[in-house]
């Protein structure tokens, strides 16, 4: 019965992951399709039409965002704006004020989260649809074809900037979670140039944000430091592609002024790879080629701050004692979590006060 199940639960998470791939194949094709009437390569150039795809898209979201505040505002008596961000086809909702009204008591998160999922299909659902219907007849449109369904239900989301945001998320697309899960759009923790210790740690700590306190994220960022140290230097360096090699190389200086990092630590790499006889066991960085880059201490052998290399750092460089930890840590791990941690109010580390002296 056990491997039934988890064979049926390999099954269905392989149809999710097909029709997920499908679904972003088909919104790329779309917006390919778009693009390209603003190329002048393409059959059908036209900048109107392109225009005309941009401009109606802003007015679709606007005109749904003025209306749900109207909604919300009518409803519960205020003059606020409860849509409180907005994509090019997506508006975040904030219901707060409602739960708050219905629920004056102690609130359940599942009752909470069950009750803005009712609100959102009986209520607000039905609104979008009439004031789409409303914008069709209003701009003479030959059919209403505007739609949107309800995606994330959330108790908390932190908004660093424009497209950069987190949700707790309980519901999503009318599938509950027992345990809240992440969703995290323009962050570092899901972007390929941050190091691989550093993601899963970093989405250990946005838990912690969400559903912990201030001192759990000071006691989760000073045990992480110390595994850190611990590291295997390709764990926590930064992965990069690299281009511009031979643009950036100078033949007195090494490199030119201006030299990005990672392409001043590829041509000190292959500086020393020649230097100590290496280019026969080790492949000099090539133009277009990945690499990771590391901060060093200095002075060291490399009289520079920093060091790349493809894989693996070459043990005949003798490095390790040159590994800048601390600045890694920094740059890798502490700065992108203080954009985070600065939005909520809260520290990278904690603060002494007068009163921990008594």
């Amino acid at each position: 019965m056990e491997l039934h199940n988890e064979y049926k639960r390999k099954e269905l998470e392989n149809r999710i992951a097909r029709y997920d791939n499908l679904q972003l194949a088909k919104k790329v094709s779309l917006n390919s399709a778009y693009g390209a009437l603003g190329s002048q390569y393409f059959r059908f150039y036209d900048l109107r039409m392109a225009l005309g795809v941009t401009t109606a898209g802003q007015l679709s979201i606007r005109w749904i965002e003025n209306k749900i505040n109207d909604y919300l505002n009518k409803l519960l008596k205020t003059n606020e704006d409860y849509v409180i961000a907005s994509d090019t086809d997506s508006i975040y909702l904030r219901l707060g004020p409602l739960v708050d009204k219905v629920y004056t008591e102690k609130k359940d998160i599942n009752s909470v989260i069950a009750f803005m999922d009712k609100v959102c299909e009986s209520k607000i659902q039905p609104y979008i649809d009439e004031s789409y219907q409303e914008l069709a007849s209003y701009v003479h449109a030959y059919a209403q074809k505007m739609q949107m369904k309800r995606e994330a239900l959330a108790n908390k989301g932190i908004w660093t900037a424009k497209k950069r945001y987190i949700l707790n998320v309980y519901n999503n697309e009318g599938v509950s979670y027992n345990e809240p899960q992440m969703k995290v759009m323009g962050l570092e923790m899901i972007k390929s140039s941050t190091p691989s210790a550093v993601r899963q740690k970093m989405r250990e700590s946005i838990k912690i944000m969400m559903n912990g306190s201030e001192d759990d994220i000071h006691n989760f960022i000073d045990d992480f430091k110390s595994e850190f140290k611990n590291l295997p230097v390709e764990e926590i360096s930064f992965p990069r592609g690299v281009n511009g090699l031979k643009n950036y190389s100078d033949s007195v200086m090494l490199y030119k002024k201006g030299t990005p990092i990672h392409v001043k630590g590829a041509i000190i790499y292959n500086y020393f790879i020649k230097q100590k006889n290496l280019d026969k066991k080790y492949p000099l960085i090539q133009e277009g080629e990945k690499l990771k880059f590391i901060y060093l201490k200095q002075p060291n052998p490399f009289k520079d701050s920093v060091v790349s290399f493809p894989q693996r750092l070459p043990k005949e460089f003798e490095m390790q004692m040159y590994i800048d930890y601390d600045t890694q840590f920094e740059k890798a791990f502490i700065e992108p979590i203080k954009v985070i941690l600065d939005c909520m109010g809260w520290s990278i580390e904690k603060k002494n006060s007068l009163e921990s002296f008594f």
